[in-house]
């Protein structure tokens, strides 16, 4: 597997957005932080890069007058955050469709936690408001972050990008709630603040893919037990049709289980190995043996109660099937 190289510098993510206020962030250590007090807004912002994939970030915004942010997205992004009621209001104008929406009990009223997929590429613009705190604390991943693990871990992470913008289940939901929970600041500067940040994130990266393998593998258990139901009702209905002397094919088969033509055969032949028409002709010549050996029956009646509506035409299909006529059959097997 050949692993993309990020095409862009994640720092491209944030820092024109914080440039329009006239916010400059400065390193201190693992951590780059900058504070703003001017004519156009009051806050401030820290971000720690976890990889060249990957960074966590916070910020607190606070407009002087209402204004547009432009905010340009270079390549696709995923994204776990816990927002703001403004921030959150002003996503679907960057084309952010958040996913999961949780509410979050902080110290701002309405916040939530969400995901999402940031893939409207390009420039866009965001009215702000002036007076409203746009608070975002986020875990922000370029497809190459899974990329890595995917080449580390094969099959293991495939297809968790692109889940971003899905519903999580309950215990994924629950990780991404409890990491962004455990994102601070003052534990990003300490001791050690880099590693704990990095294991966090990998910590719910994992917990993510895990939830995703195991509802998936539940989905596919149930998928075939449901599917071992179908082949099985449908092989019963046969069997019974036969027994009043009456053919049935796979259109009415599928009728009566309420499902599709197609479904069906493809659901029969996988359970079975063997196709669904394939198996009702098989029947129905193996009940045409069992009359024509063991009951007194004409051959024109075997045919009628077979569902052949001319005897020709049931002695062809039984000669192809046996390589013998009925009448041939009956002398040899009784």
């Amino acid at each position: 597997m050949q692993i993309r190289q990020a095409a862009t510098d994640i720092t491209e993510l944030y820092a024109p957005q914080f440039e329009q206020f006239g916010l400059e962030l400065t390193g201190k250590g693992a951590v780059f932080t900058g504070e703003v007090a001017n004519d156009r807004a009051h806050g401030r912002a820290w971000i720690m890069p976890l990889s060249p994939a990957c960074i966590v970030m916070e910020h607190f915004i606070t407009p002087t007058h209402d204004m547009y942010l432009a905010e340009y997205t270079p390549e696709p992004y995923a994204c776990v955050s816990e927002v703001s009621a403004p921030t959150l209001t002003c996503m679907p104008e960057t084309g952010i469709t958040p996913a999961n929406l949780k509410p979050s009990h902080g110290p701002w009223p309405n916040n939530a936690v969400c995901s999402f997929i940031q893939d409207s590429c390009g420039e866009e613009l965001s009215p702000l408001f002036a007076g409203e705190l746009y608070h975002s604390r986020s875990v922000l991943f370029l497809p190459g972050y899974f990329d890595e693990l995917e080449h580390r871990y094969p099959t293991e992470f495939a297809g968790i990008f692109e889940a971003f913008a899905e519903p999580w289940h309950e215990e994924a939901t629950s990780a991404i709630y409890h990491t962004l929970r455990r994102i601070n600041e003052d534990r990003a500067q300490t001791v050690g603040g880099h590693v704990y940040m990095q294991g966090i994130v990998e910590t719910m990266v994992a917990e993510l893919a895990c939830s995703r393998a195991a509802h998936k593998q539940a989905r596919q258990a149930a998928d075939t037990r449901v599917s071992i139901t179908m082949a099985e009702e449908a092989t019963a209905m046969i069997e019974r049709t036969l027994d009043k002397g009456r053919h049935v094919g796979i259109n009415e088969v599928a009728e009566r289980l309420y499902t599709s033509r197609s479904k069906l055969c493809a659901t029969f032949k996988a359970q079975t190995g063997e196709s669904l028409g394939a198996y009702i002709r098989r029947r129905r010549m193996e009940r045409a043996q069992d009359l024509l050996a063991d009951s007194a029956l004409t051959i024109a009646q075997v045919a009628e109660r077979l569902g052949y509506p001319q005897q020709a035409a049931f002695a062809q299909a039984f000669k192809q099937y046996t390589g013998m006529t009925p009448t041939a059959w009956r002398s040899k097997h009784r």
